[in-house]
């Protein structure tokens, strides 16, 4: 078990133009000194609604949902190194896009030492979700960026997208549930659920029936989950 576990560790870290000004084009000034430029349809300055009434007020806006279910079907990794395309399989087919493992691989250009992580996901996962109301983008995180992600994380999954999440954890750090495995441990996941509008989040772990001790599904705090990201990232 020994042997298998550092090969996990090792082989999942790489797992409009614009005019020039003119008096012929900007014609109108009102008293403030703004002047409206009469030749754009969507663009110019509005001199005629009143204020109130064109702009959407910050409270207007329909509030995010206290926390979102999404229904994950879960994939094992079929092999050592497959933590990225089992991620990225269990993603895809939530949005309900049949592939599998080895397909996924191939778009992300996964080898056997793993899966790289950056833009290359997210245009992995767009490719298949093409001409979709889904579209993904990387995000490198930081340790204490802990707001920017559970803002991500509640977008994202309010739309509907699960997160494909690559965490770097290592002895002295925080540890997901069953990853504190004696030795670096860079590992793709998926974010699918969010509770307590985004302070809490399920983490499914495409490392479980594989590797021992890892496991399916645990909730973690959206701060423990922005530390095990510390340093890598996640597409949303």
């Amino acid at each position: 078990m020994k042997n298998v576990v550092k090969k996990v560790a090792t082989i999942v870290l790489l797992c409009t133009s614009l005019l020039p000004y003119s008096s012929s084009v900007f014609a109108a000034t009102d008293q403030e000194g703004i002047k409206a430029d009469e030749t754009v349809v969507n663009g110019g300055v509005d001199l005629v609604t009143p204020l109130d009434t064109n702009v959407l007020k910050i409270s207007e806006r329909a509030p995010r949902p206290a926390q979102v279910i999404l229904r994950i079907p879960f994939q094992t990794q079929i092999n050592n190194y497959y933590c990225g395309p089992a991620a990225a399989t269990m993603v895809v087919n939530a949005l309900g896009y049949n592939k599998t493992q080895q397909q996924m691989a191939a778009l992300l250009g996964t080898t056997t030492n793993g899966t790289n992580a950056g833009n290359g996901v997210a245009n992995a996962l767009n490719s298949v979700v093409r001409g979709s109301k889904y579209q993904f983008r990387w995000e490198w995180h930081t340790y204490n960026q802990v707001d920017k992600m559970k803002g991500h994380v509640v977008e994202a999954l309010s739309y509907g997208n699960p997160v494909m999440v690559n965490t770097a954890e290592s002895p002295g750090d925080v540890f997901l549930k069953g990853h504190n495995i004696g030795v670096p441990l860079y590992h793709f996941g998926v974010i699918g659920d969010y509770f307590n509008h985004g302070n809490e989040v399920t983490y499914t772990d495409p490392g479980y029936g594989r590797i021992r001790g890892f496991v399916q599904d645990q909730r973690v705090s959206i701060t423990n989950m922005s530390y095990a990201a510390g340093t890598r990232g996640y597409a949303w």
